[in-house]
């Protein structure tokens, strides 16, 4: 099952990258101005092209600190090793918090699923909760039911931000030009933030398979005990099974 997983994030990551294929700045730029355009024009209004805003953001797509900054994001690069080796030692450290926060009235419980979950900042928090049905999903979706029963959690112990730190920098400028609905909402913006989640959620993967079983001495579990990641209140994705 772990092999089908990796496999499922492996695709999906490759996916979010061929959308990524030759994309720049400019062209997010470009596509924001023709469909705000459109919008406008659907409304009978024929000037936005003159508008202030839309020469401002045909400016911003000579932009040399944008142009960059976007570059590394899109280039993709990390030191895999060393964040494998991170996130170990913060799964480690957040466990070993877990397990000496377990309440005693819930030791008669078990836990079968996991989630890793980050809401705005790049720092994902852990909870167990216990038995379900957890499928195996291909792409993220919602589960047709959620666990009510929580066994554990774990307040923001796992940082994501040395994993994400060239698109943390694209955030920061594209906030800094105030342009975050036309970069942000964009098709490319999307498949790249899909490519840093998938990326990591693989690394993670790696890093739950190096530290094995060990890693939930302590916890009364059922196998398989799934583990998934998500954004706050979004579709979940499978990141690792203890089968």
């Amino acid at each position: 099952m772990k092999n089908d997983i990796l496999y499922n994030l492996e695709i999906l990551l490759n996916k979010s990258l061929t959308q990524l294929k030759e994309a720049t700045i400019e062209k997010i730029i470009s596509n924001c101005l023709n469909e705000t355009n459109k919008g406008y024009l659907s409304m009978g209004i024929n000037h936005y092209l003159d508008d202030v805003e839309a020469k401002e953001l045909n400016e911003l797509k000579k932009n040399l600190e944008l142009k960059k900054t976007f570059q590394q994001a899109i280039e993709f690069k990390f030191d895999e090793n060393q964040l494998i080796t991170n996130f170990k030692s913060e799964l480690q450290k957040a466990f070993a918090d877990i397990k000496l926060n377990v309440h005693t009235e819930q030791k008669k419980l078990k836990s079968q699923v996991i989630f890793i979950e980050y809401h705005y900042l790049p720092n994902a928090s852990i909870s167990g909760f216990g038995k379900g049905n957890f499928p195996i999903l291909k792409k993220p979706e919602y589960l047709e039911s959620y666990p009510m029963d929580e066994m554990f959690s774990s307040i923001e112990k796992i940082d994501y931000s040395l994993a994400w730190k060239n698109l943390i920098s694209l955030n920061d400028i594209v906030e800094q030009y105030e342009i975050e609905d036309c970069i942000f909402e964009s098709e490319i913006y999307q498949a790249l933030k899909n490519a840093y989640i998938f990326k990591t959620y693989i690394l993670l993967h790696k890093a739950f398979d190096e530290l094995g079983t060990k890693l939930l001495d302590g916890i009364e579990i059922i196998k398989p005990l799934m583990v998934y990641g998500c954004e706050h209140d979004c579709e979940v994705i499978n990141i690792y099974v203890f089968e």
